[in-house]
């Protein structure tokens, strides 16, 4: 038998074959080399499995039937032989050293339930969206992660984190299609332990996706099916582990689901399901003092879907 690697390197694709050769070849770059990567191929009727065919002894492919983002990732997570798992979505990018740092601070505290680095969008490679100065403490942890995602000062790309797969025994991302996925997971893992942040400089490239109307549409379509999953999910008590204050930041961070779920569907020219979302938000985010956006909601339902798009990108 073959002896595990210690990180899986999970991959999701799904008809983006020229953009998934250069997330690979940023991933055979590492420094660190002790790791196995699996490509979860969701359906793709591109040319992605001919493309990958060179590269079948260096990766491990699975070929499925079109089942959907979460699905997929839950695939390529029970594949998984190592001790540790890093997501990489199929159109971003890891800088050389990415692993190598985030396996030294993972072995420095093994108390992290997840590990993440910095990172950079496509449009400024140079500058972090997250600065470590700001968001982490000086031992590299960021305190209420939760919160400050819902605050808006803290953004977690999937591409960014690793963690020891032990420590989610149990866990799954949400499988629906067309919804949050990777939230749930998130929280609840961050339930079993504190989010370290590995790294000075931005280990990964996010490349921003091109908006048009079929993404303004389809990214609503996400958000509505979001919150709504979460609101389920926090009224059935899945989320109530990891304590009071874990349970106040879990507030925070659905609501800012809420508010950017309301918006989105504006900016995608979907009146009532807005309206709609806004309604079941309200006593919501009255009880999180968010008086800006309930006051100002009802004036943008007035405004056209394209101003409110110009309005959001600010």
């Amino acid at each position: 038998m073959l002896q595990a690697p210690l990180v899986s390197v999970v991959i999701l694709t799904y008809n983006r074959s020229s953009l998934l050769l250069d997330a690979l070849a940023s991933v055979f770059q590492q420094t660190f080399t002790d790791f196995e990567i699996i490509i979860v191929n969701d359906g793709s009727t591109d040319d992605t499995v001919e493309r990958l065919k060179p590269l079948r002894d260096r990766i491990r492919l699975i070929n499925q039937a079109n089942a959907g983002l979460g699905a997929a990732r839950n695939r390529g997570v029970r594949e998984a032989r190592g001790t540790y798992v890093a997501l990489l979505d199929d159109d971003d990018i890891w800088r050389p050293e990415k692993l190598a740092v985030q396996i030294e601070f993972s072995r420095r505290r093994p108390d992290c339930s997840l590990v993440c680095t910095p990172f950079a969008t496509s449009a400024d490679p140079a500058r972090p969206v997250n600065d470590p100065a700001v968001v982490r403490n000086s031992a590299g942890i960021i305190e209420h992660p939760l919160r400050k995602i819902g605050e808006s000062r803290l953004w977690l790309p999937p591409s960014t984190v690793i963690w020891e797969r032990r420590r989610a025994a149990g866990l799954t991302f949400e499988s629906r299609r067309n919804c949050i996925d990777d939230t749930p997971f998130f929280i609840k893992l961050l339930a079993r332990g504190p989010l370290g942040m590995a790294g000075e400089s931005p280990l990964v490239i996010y490349r921003l996706p091109a908006t048009t109307s079929s993404t303004e549409s389809s990214g609503a379509v996400y958000w509505y099916n979001g919150i709504r999953m979460m609101r389920s999910r926090q009224r059935g008590g899945d989320f109530d582990a990891g304590g009071e204050s874990h349970k106040i930041d879990i507030g925070i961070h659905i609501g800012y689901i809420g508010r950017t779920a309301a918006v989105r569907q504006l900016a995608a020219g979907r009146r009532r399901r807005g309206a709609r979302v806004y309604l079941s938000e309200f006593f919501h985010q009255l009880r999180l003092g968010r008086f800006r956006f309930l006051l100002s909601y009802p004036i943008l339902l007035l405004l056209p879907a394209r101003m409110i798009h110009r309005l959001t990108k600010r």
